[in-house]
């Protein structure tokens, strides 16, 4: 909680900038800021023809981006450096206007009520549920914190119960680029099933609580392939294909006439 505040703050101090003064005035004497190289990248479509000279900072894992990357982080800290104290006078602001022990409002699915709370001194939520009502003993159904030690970075992508309250589908990002795992836990014993799978975009569990219907995005990140997945195995059937480029597809619980999906 306390480092994404950090960030937010740094975020909001940029973007701070403009409004007040000029960045030469922060620190005249910071390095001049690096300069790409230009590197072009012809790609002819419908016709047209177009020349991108930054294809190659597309390149993530590259040591020359990644170099350059670094670069550009140690200008901004020798451009901000004088305001350290500034970025901690606000954050401290935000932090004791932010109330960091909280729980969000219940819901009720089947027989649980669910709801995420967070912790003081904890970044992530922890998901947690109880059965019957909200004086019945609580169950943790996933630790976001506990999943996010030997990581630097997590993000929750799909939270997936069946009906019958046992199994959930999750998704995690450990990359920050936006690129989800599909997982699976027993919630009767809190056991994970082997079953993984990359590149999940949208996920639902059947109406039978044990088969789940999922889709792939491809190498731009579009969904566009749509499987079925039995627990255990190790073949998944594909239902669908979009090929049509133009066209992203999704996959979600129809809501019955009683209200429920």
């Amino acid at each position: 909680m306390k480092q994404i505040m950090k960030q937010l703050t740094r975020f909001l101090f940029i973007l701070m900038i403009p409004m007040t003064t000029s960045v030469a005035q922060f620190d005249p004497s910071a390095a001049s800021p690096p300069a790409a190289k230009k590197n072009p990248k012809t790609d002819v479509l419908h016709g047209e023809t177009r020349v991108d000279d930054y294809y190659w900072l597309r390149e993530k894992s590259s040591p020359e981006v990644i170099s350059y990357l670094e670069a550009e982080n140690a200008y901004m800290e020798a451009v901000l450096k004088p305001t350290k104290p500034l970025q901690e006078t606000i954050y401290n602001e935000i932090l004791k206007r932010t109330k960091q022990t909280d729980l969000s409002v219940p819901y009720r699915l089947g027989e649980y009520w669910y709801y995420t709370r967070t912790e003081d001194g904890k970044q992530y939520a922890i998901y947690c549920r109880k059965k019957g009502s909200l004086e019945a003993q609580e169950q943790v159904v996933l630790e976001l914190n506990e999943l996010a030690k030997g990581h630097k970075f997590l993000a929750l992508g799909l939270y997936q119960v069946t009906n019958d309250g046992n199994l959930l589908g999750y998704s995690l990002d450990t990359t920050g680029f936006r690129q989800y795992q599909l997982r699976m836990k027993d919630l009767r014993d809190g056991s994970e099933f082997p079953d993984s799978i990359g590149q999940v975009n949208s996920a639902v569990w059947a109406a039978d609580d044990k088969t789940l219907f999922y889709v792939k995005e491809d190498h731009a990140k579009r969904p566009y392939r749509l499987f079925r997945h039995a627990l255990g195995s190790k073949k998944d059937e594909l239902l669908y294909e979009e090929k049509d480029e133009l066209y992203r597809i999704g996959v979600y619980r129809s809501r019955q006439p009683d209200g429920t999906v």
